[in-house]
C-alpha cells in the first residue's frame, strides 16, 4: 500500500487507537493503562497521517504475546496486516534470541487466521467456547530463531572405562 508507515505507538496515538479498539466487540482491554506499562509494546500503521491498523504485544523473556491486531474495517485487503505483523516478526527476529510468538484467535476468523499462517503459525491449542459468543479460540505459535537442542542421548561416551553413555537420571 503506498503512503502506509509503520512506528511505534506514542501516546498522542491513544485516542485514535481507541476508535479503531471500538470495533472490536470482543475487546475488553484499557490500551491507555497499557501505554504506560512497562510490558506493553504498540505498533501503529499510518497511511496519509491517518492510524488505519494496531499491533498490541508484551515481550517477556524467551516469550512473546500478542494480544490484539486490527486494521479499521474501510482499509482491510489492502496489506496492513501483513505490515504490521511483519514488522513485530523482524522486530522480534532482531533480537537475536529462541522466542515462541503466541496468540488466539476465533477458528471463524478466516482472514485473521490466514494471515497468521502466512507466517508460519501454527495452532497448539483450543480453546473451547472461549469467546462471549461461544466461538472456540485457537492458540497460535510462531518460533523465532530456534535453537537446535542436542542429541543427548548420542553424545560422545565419557571417560568412565566401560565405554558407555551413562543413561539420563533426574537427580
Amino acid at each position: 500500500m503506498q503512503n502506509l508507515q509503520i512506528r511505534k505507538w506514542q501516546i498522542k496515538d491513544l485516542e485514535e487507537v481507541e476508535k479503531l479498539l471500538r470495533q472490536i466487540p470482543t475487546y475488553t482491554g484499557n490500551v491507555k493503562k497499557d501505554f504506560f506499562s512497562q510490558l506493553y509494546r504498540g505498533k501503529v500503521a499510518l497511511t496519509d497521517g491517518k492510524i488505519v491498523g494496531f499491533v498490541l504485544y508484551w515481550i517477556l523473556e524467551d516469550e512473546v504475546e500478542i494480544h490484539t491486531v486490527i486494521v479499521d474495517k474501510n482499509y482491510r485487503k489492502r496489506s496492513i496486516g501483513t505490515a504490521l505483523m511483519a514488522s513485530v516478526i523482524d522486530e522480534l527476529a532482531s533480537l537475536q534470541k529462541p522466542l515462541a510468538v503466541f496468540l488466539e484467535v476465533s477458528e471463524k476468523n478466516i482472514p485473521a487466521l490466514t494471515l497468521y499462517q502466512r507466517f508460519g503459525f501454527k495452532k497448539v491449542a483450543v480453546r473451547k467456547n472461549y469467546y462471549k459468543n461461544g466461538d472456540n479460540a485457537l492458540v497460535l505459535m510462531l518460533k523465532i530463531n530456534p535453537t537446535e537442542v542436542k542429541d543427548v542421548q548420542r553424545r560422545k561416551p565419557e571417560k568412565t572405562g566401560q565405554g558407555k553413555v551413562p543413561p539420563l537420571r533426574n537427580t
